[in-house]
C-alpha cells in the first residue's frame, strides 16, 4: 500500500516487496505527457527550422520519424520495471556486471543533473524576459523547489505529475491555437541554413537524431516510474498497459511540442530560448505561460534528479536516497548558473552526447533481457565489452561541429549525425558475437 505522498521515500534502489507495490499504469501517460508537455521539448523542435533549416513539413517528418522510434523504446524499457521491480539501472547488473555496470550507472547520474540544468536554463531566460528578475536568482529558486520534491520522492513525484499534466495541455494548447492564427504560412526552407549541415538530408538527418537523443534521454528512468507495479497479479497484462500508456504519452506530447517548436522557431532568429517569445504573443496570455514555463520546468527535473539519485546509489555511492538528491540537485544547480550563456549550442552538443553512450546501451540490454544467453568472454561481462565496441564504432559518424566531427561525418555531411544507428547496431552484433544461447552452452557441457 501506498504511504503519504510527502513520506520520504527510503527505498533507494532495493526490490519493491509485494506489500509495497501500489499504483497503476494509467498514471505513466500524465507523467510522461507533463514531462515533455514544456519548453525544452518545444525548444528541440525550434533547432529544425531556426537552426538548421528545414521547411515545416520536412521538419514535420523528421520530428515524426524520431519520435516513433523513440516512444516504441521507452515503453519497452518501462515495462521492465514490472517485471523485476527495480531501478533501471540497477538491472544493469546482471547484463553489463557489477563492475561494468558502475559506468552507464554514472553516466546516466551525469546525463541527470545535466538535463537539470538544462531545463533550469530554460526556465529561468523565460522568467527573465517576462518578469525581469535576474537570471541566476531564477535558477536557484527554481532548483530549491524541483531539489525538493525529487527528495521527497517516488509517490510526491507522480502526484505532482498528475497535477501539472492538466494544467501543461491547456495552456501549451492555447499557445498553439494563437501561434496558428499569427504564423500565416507554413515555413519554407531556408538554404544558407541547410547548406552549413550537409543541404536537406544532413539537416533531416540531424533533426531526426536530436529529436531521438531527446527520447533517449528519458529511456534510462523508465523502469524508476513503474517498479511499483511490480506485484501485479496479471503482470503481463500490466506490461502492456505499462508499454501503451509511457509510448503514446511520449509520442502525442513529444511531436505536439516539437511541432510547435519548429513553427515558431523559423521565424525568430534563434539564440536563446526566450527568443521564442515573438512579438505576437498576448500579453494577457503572459502569466499563464509564465506559470506553465514553470510547472515544466519542473514536471521535467523532478524526474531528472529523482533518476540521477537512483542512478548515483548504482554507482555505489553510500548515503541516504534523499541525500543523494540534494547532491545531485546540487551539482545541477551550478552547472545551470556556469553554462546559462551560449545556451542554444550547448544544448545541441549536450542531447547528442546522451544518445552517444545511451544508443548501444538499449542494444545489449534488450537484447539481455529478451533473450537467453550466457557470455564467452570469462570474467569479464560480454554486455560490456559490446557497449563498449558500439560507443568506439560509432566515432567516425559523430557530427558535433565545432566540438568535434568523425571522419565519415566530414566527408560525407549529407549524412548528418547517424552514430546512433551504428552504435546500436555494432553493439548488438557485438553482444551476439560474445555470447551463445543458454541452451547451447548447457548441452555442450552435457
Amino acid at each position: 500500500m501506498s504511504a503519504s505522498p510527502l513520506t520520504i521515500e527510503t527505498k533507494g534502489v532495493a526490490p519493491v516487496a509485494p506489500h509495497e507495490a501500489h499504483g497503476t499504469p494509467r498514471a505513466l501517460f500524465g507523467l510522461w505527457m507533463a514531462a515533455n508537455v514544456e519548453f525544452a521539448t518545444l525548444t528541440t523542435g525550434a533547432l529544425a527550422t531556426g537552426v538548421f533549416g528545414l521547411s515545416a513539413g520536412q521538419a514535420f517528418a523528421s520530428i515524426l520519424l524520431g519520435n516513433v522510434i523513440g516512444a516504441l523504446l521507452l515503453g519497452a524499457f518501462s515495462t521492465f520495471g514490472v517485471e523485476y521491480g527495480l531501478p533501471q539501472m540497477i538491472l544493469g547488473r546482471a547484463w553489463f556486471g557489477s563492475i561494468g555496470n558502475r559506468l552507464p550507472s554514472f553516466l546516466n547520474f551525469f546525463g541527470g543533473f545535466s538535463w537539470f540544468g538544462v531545463n533550469t536554463i530554460i526556465g529561468g531566460y523565460a522568467l527573465q524576459e517576462m518578469l525581469g528578475t535576474g537570471l541566476i536568482l531564477n535558477i536557484v529558486v527554481l532548483s530549491v523547489i524541483q531539489i525538493g520534491i525529487a527528495a521527497v520522492g517516488h509517490d510526491l513525484i507522480h502526484t505532482a505529475e498528475k497535477y501539472f499534466f492538466y494544467y501543461l495541455v491547456v495552456v501549451f494548447a492555447v499557445l498553439t491555437v494563437i501561434a496558428l492564427t499569427h504564423l500565416g504560412h507554413l515555413a519554407p526552407a531556408q538554404p544558407k541554413l541547410l547548406a552549413k549541415v550537409g543541404g536537406t538530408s544532413g539537416a533531416f538527418i540531424l533533426t531526426t537524431s536530436i529529436v531521438l537523443a531527446y527520447v533517449l534521454g528519458w529511456i534510462p528512468y523508465s523502469s524508476d516510474y513503474t517498479r511499483y507495479l511490480a506485484h501485479s497479479d496479471d503482470k503481463a497484462a500490466t506490461q502492456r498497459s505499462v508499454f501503451a500508456n509511457a509510448g503514446w504519452a511520449t509520442l502525442i506530447s513529444c511531436v505536439w511540442m516539437e511541432t510547435l517548436g519548429a513553427l515558431i522557431g523559423a521565424t525568430v532568429a534563434l539564440e536563446k530560448p526566450s527568443d521564442l517569445f515573438v512579438s505576437w504573443m498576448p500579453r494577457w496570455f503572459e502569466p499563464p505561460l509564465i506559470i506553465a514555463i514553470v510547472v515544466g520546468v519542473i514536471s521535467a527535473n523532478i524526474l531528472n534528479i529523482y533518476s540521477a539519485t537512483l542512478s548515483s546509489l548504482a554507482v555505489g555511492v553510500r548515503l541516504k536516497q534523499w541525500q543523494a538528491a540534494l547532491i545531485s540537485g546540487g551539482i545541477g544547480t551550478v552547472i545551470s548558473i556556469l553554462a546559462a550563456t551560449n545556451f542554444i549550442k550547448s544544448y545541441e552538443s549536450f542531447l547528442f552526447f546522451l544518445g552517444y553512450w545511451t544508443a548501444p546501451w538499449m542494444a545489449v540490454s534488450l537484447l539481455a533481457r529478451f533473450t537467453e544467453r550466457q557470455g564467452r568472454t570469462g570474467g569479464v561481462s560480454a554486455g560490456f565489452i559490446a557497449w563498449i565496441v558500439g560507443i568506439v564504432a560509432s566515432v567516425p559518424f559523430f557530427n558535433q561541429y565545432p566540438l568535434f566531427v568523425g571522419a565519415f561525418a566530414a566527408a560525407h555531411p549529407g549524412f548528418g549525425d547517424i552514430s546512433f544507428l551504428v552504435s546500436f547496431v555494432v553493439a548488438g552484433i557485438a553482444y551476439l558475437l560474445l555470447t551463445a544461447p543458454a541452451a547451447s552452452r548447457v548441452r555442450a557441457r552435457a
